[in-house]
């Protein structure tokens, strides 16, 4: 079997990736010969390519996670996760096609009027209610989605909204009733903060894991002081630990919440982080592997946190 172009295993990673999931794990032997794909450049390319893809931001919990296979392993199966978005229908947003539109336009001038480019613009426009050459009024900034002008109401009115989350640390649902204080986004995400009452607290509440939304009109109180918002804010309760970071690894200070940090002759790092939830933490260390060590834990955490979070990966797939 021949090397093959970085082409032609951007398609097979392209379509492996979805097939593996939907397998819950695979033999590498299986995938290499159902894709046509060199077992040592598939395995190259999922430990070195595939693992570090994901969705802005980048943060751990939003890139791929591939299970059962490293650069020194000789491990004969692989498993996909957090991947979703790969099996659901490709589907254009309304500002990339309003962009198709506007890119499409620009070479109008030297095409067939009646050919191929002119008749895909004309429906593309169509599908979305607009005329090719028509002007368009651009606002930056604003989010597509549909939480965000219904909470920005409710902050601004001073109204309890009514909501069914998804807790990614949790993997569950649950419905809650909130106060909305603030709508801000951070990093490229939409966040709201607020007190909720099942709770007992502020809380900050990522608006694209909201599965439903009711605003009420029962009124709320605001607090005196509305803080600066962010994504985290580490509560006094919440464990603080210390990782000591590779050099390599200095990029899990910049997304997760850092209290403080010691650079050692080593070029090695002492991070010390809050962590609100210990799967988010096995997540960080998991992602981490090697170039992090569990110094230290207040309360204690098992030091071997990774390895126990990376045996009931492997028991889901067995």
């Amino acid at each position: 079997m021949s090397r093959l172009s970085a082409g032609d295993r951007l398609r097979r990673m392209l379509e492996l990736v979805p097939w593996v999931m939907s397998q819950g794990a695979a033999e590498l032997s299986e995938v290499s010969q159902r894709f046509d794909y060199p077992e040592a450049e598939l395995r190259e390319d999922l430990v070195k390519v595939l693992f570090v893809v994901g969705l802005h931001p980048f943060t751990p919990d939003e890139l791929i996670y591939v299970m059962g296979l490293d650069e020194e392993d000789n491990g004969g199966w692989v498993a996909i996760s957090n991947a979703d978005y790969f099996s659901r229908p490709l589907r254009l947003t309304q500002g990339q096609a309003l962009g198709l539109i506007g890119a499409g336009e620009a070479l109008l001038s030297g095409a067939a009027p009646d050919g191929p480019l002119s008749r895909g613009l004309a429906k593309l426009a169509e599908g979305l209610g607009v005329s090719v050459g028509e002007d368009l009024a651009v606002s930056l900034g604003e989010s597509a989605d549909e939480w965000v002008e219904p909470l920005l109401g409710a902050a601004a009115g001073y109204r309890q909204v009514r909501i069914r989350y998804f807790s990614y640390g949790r993997g569950q649902e649950s419905d809650r009733i909130i106060h909305p204080f603030r709508v801000f986004s951070e990093l490229g995400n939409w966040y709201v903060r607020g007190h909720c009452q099942q709770a007992g607290g502020v809380r900050v509440f990522r608006i694209d894991r909201i599965r439903t939304l009711q605003v009420l009109e029962t009124p709320f109180d605001p607090p005196e002081e509305m803080g600066t918002p962010s994504a985290f804010e580490a509560r006094e309760g919440d464990p603080r630990v210390v990782l000591r970071l590779a050099p390599g690894a200095s990029w899990a200070i910049e997304k997760y919440p850092t209290e403080d940090q010691v650079t050692l002759d080593s070029g090695e790092i002492d991070a010390t982080m809050p962590v609100s939830q210990i799967s988010r933490l096995e997540r960080l260390l998991l992602q981490l592997g090697p170039q992090a060590d569990l110094r230290h834990a207040d309360p204690p955490i098992a030091a071997d946190q990774a390895r126990l979070a990376a045996q009931r990966v492997l028991a889901r797939y067995q």
